[in-house]
């Protein structure tokens, strides 16, 4: 299973009021995309991610990506959009409730939007593209990742069993062209309630999933690692715990993804609480950070 390198800090946050963020760069600039706030999907476009911003900074910086709800969501809420330039133009996925949901306790599904450009706008689909495998039990917090061979697949957290984390394999375009494959059970003593938010990274040799555990409107919400042969398994889980979790004046961690920053090197964007300061609206804010695996995951 190999260790991990845990944290004395979370880092102050540089993105106030954004919630499961992820991140593209594209021509140099970084874009920043996130749950559902003021406006539809956030965006932010900055020139070097590692600067912090006030909320009164945000309101000057932030616009919409996707100003168009999609005809199939029941809500004007998005959350965990996704970015990736497939085909020679940008694809955004990201989960939103569904009209009409056989089963209304899971009526999560997984969206897909495209643009001509990384700041929008995107414009949705008219169906979403996985409400999960037996289509009724909810799909949601997409990922992509793109390995070294150049496959790009669709990491997805799905209800209805003990297994939450799955992947998809896409197109160039970014559609969906195969089943889903398993990934990730839910099975170790301190992952409580649901696995979700998955991403994946490819250190050289081992890839590296990232999931959050817990509810995510908790300061005990947390973020764990495994490791895994391939982009599609098998993977193996951490039976000590997490990555990150509560520590100092930060709690519940999670939404974490990993990109490459303007200089190419990694690095992390994920939301957290100030601690003693939980609520479901507003409160969550985005820390970026270095990413290490020298030799063991671990933040800069």
């Amino acid at each position: 299973m190999g260790e991990v390198v845990r944290p004395t800090s979370l880092g102050a946050p540089q993105l106030p009021n954004t919630a499961d963020p992820a991140v593209l760069l594209d021509g140099g600039i970084t874009y920043l995309y996130a749950t559902t706030t003021w406006v539809h999907v956030p965006v932010v476009a900055v020139s070097d991610p590692g600067v912090a911003h006030t909320q009164s900074e945000m309101y000057g910086l932030v616009h919409d990506a996707m100003p168009q709800t999609p005809a199939w969501a029941a809500t004007p809420e998005i959350w965990a959009p996704a970015v990736a330039r497939l085909g020679g133009r940008y694809v955004m996925y990201f989960a939103a409730h569904r009209r009409n949901a056989p089963d209304s306790n899971s009526d999560q599904c997984v969206g897909r939007a495209v643009a001509s450009a990384p700041s929008g706008p995107f414009v949705p689909d008219a169906s979403p593209i996985t409400c999960g495998n037996d289509g009724t039990r909810g799909a949601l917090d997409p990922s992509v990742f793109v390995g070294p061979d150049g496959a790009a697949h669709l990491l997805v957290a799905m209800g209805g069993s003990a297994t939450n984390i799955f992947t998809y394999p896409i197109d160039a375009n970014g559609a969906l062209t195969g089943p889903s494959v398993p990934l990730l059970i839910r099975a170790q003593p301190w992952q409580d309630w649901f696995l979700e938010n998955p991403a994946m990274f490819f250190d050289g040799s081992v890839y590296l999933l990232a999931y959050s555990a817990g509810h995510w409107d908790s300061g005990g919400y947390m973020t764990g690692i495994a490791r895994c042969a391939t982009p599609v398994g098998p993977c193996t889980d951490r039976t000590d715990g997490p990555w990150l979790s509560a520590v100092g004046d930060r709690s519940g961690p999670g939404g974490l993804e990993f990109f490459y920053g303007p200089d190419l090197a990694p690095r992390v964007a994920f939301e957290s609480y100030a601690a003693g300061d939980v609520g479901p609206v507003g409160k969550r804010s985005t820390t970026i950070a270095r990413f290490f695996t020298d030799p063991w995951p671990r933040l800069g």
